[in-house]
């Protein structure tokens, strides 16, 4: 406990040594940061894109206007009139007003203007010095510096009747104007980006708050430090740790987890039931209701397990398993569990003794000394024969010490238990004894306590144990009423008694099935004047060679 409050307070003073940024300023200013860098870049891209939309635009509406001039029959009929500019001026005036272009120049093939929009220019040479390839027929866009200005014009050939080349027109943008409408985009892109920072801020702010709501308005060293304390915590508990979420999803499984069950590798995320298939968990997690104090086999490991539903609020969202190895456990309480065993046969045997005492007490004193000697006989000949079958045919000591318990208890219940013929407990391996008390044990006492509420005289209990081929069988018979037809279906599930009036009812037989599952046996349930429960082991638990064969 020191060391986890020494280790809590170290990580506690580091994580304190400097002062921090609160995660509600650090999301906005990040948040501001990537809208403005955001915003910006964007509002230059579509303004570039833009820009080169307008010129594009603007090229093809000047060359579609070029065109249509070219092909005017009233401007090509006005080159062979006495005075062009007279016919040609007007016409291209018009077009220049309806295209909204900068300016409509038609010349002819000695670049002499018959249009202009300034009409102080008419009749002068055209300007640019890009007008030459027009002159040769040829058909193009062009960027120069005219009269007007640098502009953007187009420049088709005109042609008479006979296809032949009398002139050209140039119709232009002046970039001027150009520079007007991207401005004018320009102004439309800052307001709509303006518009999106605005929206960014408040959803800045709405977000840190969110953010700081949902995390109980701790900072991210604080979660840290609180996962770090978390870690240390778990990692210092000796039982086992496994979580599932609500999908049956691993989030939590400590290091003794994986010590007791044999588990390596990363886990967390995977199916509870691809790595523990009979962990159980999602049955706790389905139904809701904790298990305690349950034993189980995982991983070829009896150990004892604490169930429990993780709940928040009212809602199911996981379950949690602790666990530890019984076999530790056991490995603590053997001695004084052995003590026990013979300390209640030793109370069993006093209590018989004082009854009998108290017989042969009564016979001295009524002067019956022939009667008082026979039945002094007859006790110690009777109580000699169950030490001498119990030493000769049981060479485990912990078996023998239940046998003498259980026989003495049940007598004085009035029933009688008694070996079979061929009954002998050989030596066995050790890791099977524990698991051979706890079937034997169950199976005695269950059968003792059938037959307790029956109002007969004749109670009798068989206990057997012997090698059949590759097996080693234990069975206890008893000649009680048989089993329950409520439960019959369900002998084996965690808590199916017909017993009424105390906890801890109906786990005997679900015992005794998984400590006969851990070591590959099985075990059969027969109903024939009395009830028979026969368990079958692999007679490879069984010690060889050490004079127990029989």
């Amino acid at each position: 406990m020191y060391a986890i409050l020494a280790a809590m307070e170290s990580i506690r003073h580091k994580r304190g040594k400097n002062a921090r940024i609160s995660l509600k300023r650090r999301i906005f200013f990040v948040f501001i940061i990537v809208s403005i860098v955001a915003t910006a870049t964007e509002t230059f891209f579509v303004q570039r894109f833009f820009q080169r939309y307008v010129i594009d635009g603007s090229s093809a509406k000047v060359m579609a206007v070029a065109q249509r001039v070219a092909h005017d029959e009233e401007i090509i009929t006005g080159f062979s009139a006495p005075d062009p500019v007279a016919v040609i001026q007007p016409l291209a005036e018009r077009y220049r007003i309806i295209s909204e272009t900068s300016y409509v120049v038609v010349f002819n093939m000695n670049s002499i203007r018959y249009s202009h929009p300034i009409a102080d220019r008419l009749g002068k040479h055209f300007v640019g010095g890009d007008e030459r390839a027009a002159l040769e027929g040829k058909t193009y866009i062009s960027k120069a510096v005219g009269t007007l200005g640098l502009s953007i014009r187009a420049f088709v050939p005109i042609l008479n009747a006979e296809e032949k080349q009398i002139g050209v027109v140039s119709v232009g943008l002046l970039l001027q104007d150009l520079d007007r409408e991207t401005r004018r985009i320009g102004t439309v892109l800052l307001a709509a980006a303006s518009f999106s920072l605005g929206l960014g801020l408040i959803g800045a702010i709405l977000l840190a708050r969110n953010i700081k709501k949902i995390i109980y308005g701790l900072e991210p060293h604080e979660i840290a430090t609180l996962l770090e304390e978390r870690n240390v915590i778990i990692s210092s508990i000796k039982e086992g740790i496994v979580a599932i979420d609500r999908d049956e999803r691993i989030i939590l499984l400590n290091d003794n987890a994986r010590l007791i069950l044999g588990i390596s590798g990363e886990v967390e995320g995977k199916p509870i039931t691809e790595i523990m298939p009979d962990t159980k968990l999602p049955e706790v997690l389905k139904s809701g209701k904790a298990r305690i104090d349950e034993e189980q086999v995982l991983s070829n490991k009896v150990i004892l397990v604490n169930r429990i539903p993780l709940v928040s609020g009212a809602e199911i969202i996981g379950a949690v398993a602790t666990f530890r190895d019984l076999s530790e456990i056991r490995a603590l309480a053997e001695e004084l569990t052995e003590v026990h065993r013979y300390i209640d046969a030793m109370r069993a045997q006093n209590h018989e003794h004082l009854n009998r005492l108290h017989v042969v007490s009564g016979l001295l004193q009524l002067g019956k000394y022939d009667d008082a000697v026979r039945y002094i006989v007859k006790t110690v000949s009777v109580q000699q024969k169950t030490f001498d079958l119990l030493r000769t045919r049981v060479l485990e000591p912990d078996i023998a010490a239940l046998l003498l318990a259980k026989i003495n208890g049940a007598q004085e219940a009035n029933i009688e238990v008694s070996l079979a013929d061929g009954f002998f407990v050989p030596h066995l391996q050790a890791q099977v004894v524990p698991s051979m008390v706890t079937i034997l044990g169950n199976l005695l006492q269950n059968a003792i306590e059938a037959l307790k509420s029956l109002d007969r005289k004749d109670k009798r209990i068989i206990v057997d144990m012997h090698r059949d081929g590759d097996e080693l069988v234990l069975q206890v018979s008893d000649n009680g009423n048989g089993i329950d037809p409520e439960v019959r279906d369900r002998l084996f599930e965690w808590g199916a008694t017909s017993k009424t009036g105390g906890e801890n009812m109906g786990i005997g037989l679900s015992l005794v099935k998984m400590h006969t599952t851990m070591f590959n046996g099985t075990v059969e349930v027969h109903e024939e004047a009395g009830v028979t429960v026969a368990v079958r082991l692999d007679a490879a638990l069984v010690i060889e060679g050490r004079g127990d064969e029989r």
